[in-house]
């Protein structure tokens, strides 16, 4: 398979001596691609031979005032526009397939923030948007909210709530297919839509060291990719769909610990209880626990040489159709440092244990089963010299997240 893709991007912005910035932004995304695949399950043989090329022209255009009042009080408010045409041209041995779709976002907000007193503040906004494409026409509402009080010193209590949209890649909103192997195809699903998200967390921080926090996130639409096996013929398709919603609570408990000069991290738990459910395929819910730590061993008090190790450990975990088996995972590094902080050297090992991601799905006459390794085991060795007070340049990225196959 050829691969190459091609990115450019213009940004401009002016600020208004009355303090409106406005900006605009003009993306255009182009992802050519050939792709020969032969294959053969068993006595078939699997021959593609294929030309892709995406193409994505993005406009982006903001405006947002901010006004500073007396007594702490701050408004700001503002509006996006974005306009996508999402193209992708497909040929199949002699067929060709033009695929055109135009997206439309639009969003409103308003919002407040106020220190009510040194220990005291809040901030607060509203948002509107308007999500337009071929197959839908649909108004969300966000709202958020930020609450926190130092009760004491060794108290400080956060309440907050979130809101907001997530979307698909451009690619899976269109009629296309793609192929990954004779076996395994990735269709796009024109119905696809964003999905919502409300969070809301309720955080304690007790002396600087101990947190707790009880969480909950409410995500109708929520959409992933599933795999699905028709009956008709021998292979696997990948599609991205949508569920009713995905409900989690949870209660979350973390801890810094310290023993002299030698030993030093933290420890986080995690328990949560999630209900996955959609009217046509299932309604399924779980108990999970996550437990993670990172701990750092000081070997010698002469020299600054640190044993690091990141062990993570998750109980079975669901997935709409999928069950997700427990899983153990470690990384450790080893960092040496020099007395005048100039000099490091770091041997790391990520994934030592070679852990993998099961998933497993056996309804409705389905038997599948993905072993995903998110990243196979390996060792790197890096040096590092810092000169002078040397800070990296920041550069602002393009946003291509939802751009390529």
């Amino acid at each position: 398979m050829n691969i190459r893709n091609y990115v450019h991007n213009v940004d401009a912005s002016y600020l208004t001596p009355f303090g409106l910035q406005i900006s605009a932004s003009y993306t255009y995304y182009r992802d050519p691609r050939n792709q020969h695949m032969n294959g053969k399950i068993y006595d078939i043989d699997h021959r593609h031979f294929a030309t892709y090329n995406q193409r994505i022209s993005k406009w982006l255009f903001c405006a947002n005032q901010t006004h500073s009042f007396r007594k702490g009080w701050e408004l700001n408010y503002g509006a996006e526009f974005q306009l996508t045409n999402n193209r992708d041209l497909q040929i199949m041995g002699n067929a060709k397939r033009n695929l055109d779709d135009l997206e439309r976002i639009l969003d409103f907000y308003a919002g407040f923030s106020k220190k009510i007193s040194t220990s005291l503040s809040i901030d607060a906004s509203f948002g509107a948007e308007h999500y337009h494409t071929a197959s839908l026409d649909k108004w969300h509402w966000y709202p958020t909210m930020n609450a926190q009080w130092g009760v004491n010193k060794n108290n400080v209590l956060n309440l907050s709530f979130s809101s907001m949209s997530v979307f698909p890649s451009y690619w899976s909103t269109l009629n296309s297919t793609f192929y990954t192997s004779a076996y395994r195809e990735v269709q796009g699903n024109p119905d696809i839509k964003p999905e919502s998200v409300y969070n809301v967390n309720f955080m304690w921080q007790l002396r600087q060291r101990y947190t707790f926090t009880a969480f909950t996130r409410y995500i109708p639409d929520y959409f992933v990719q599933f795999a699905y096996q028709p009956d008709h013929r021998l292979t696997v398709i990948m599609r991205e769909v949508n569920f009713d919603y995905c409900l989690i609570h949870g209660l979350q408990a973390s801890a810094r610990f310290s023993a002299g000069k030698w030993l030093s991290g933290s420890v986080t738990a995690t328990g949560s209880y999630r209900h996955d459910k959609s009217n046509t395929s299932f309604d399924r819910t779980q108990l999970t626990a996550i437990l993670s730590s990172t701990t750092a061993f000081r070997l010698t008090q002469q020299h600054d040489i640190r044993l690091i190790l990141t062990p993570t450990f998750q109980t079975k975990a669901i997935q709409g159709a999928y069950d997700i088996d427990p899983m153990f995972r470690l990384n450790a590094s080893l960092r040496w440092t020099s007395d005048n902080k100039k000099w490091s050297l770091t041997a790391t090992g990520q994934n030592i244990t070679n852990s993998h991601v099961t998933y497993r799905s056996c309804l409705a006459n389905q038997d599948y089963t993905l072993r995903d390794w998110v990243e196979y085991p390996h060792v790197s060795l890096t040096a590092t010299y810092r000169i002078g007070s040397f800070k990296e340049k920041k550069v602002k990225e393009v946003d291509t997240s939802r751009m390529g196959y």
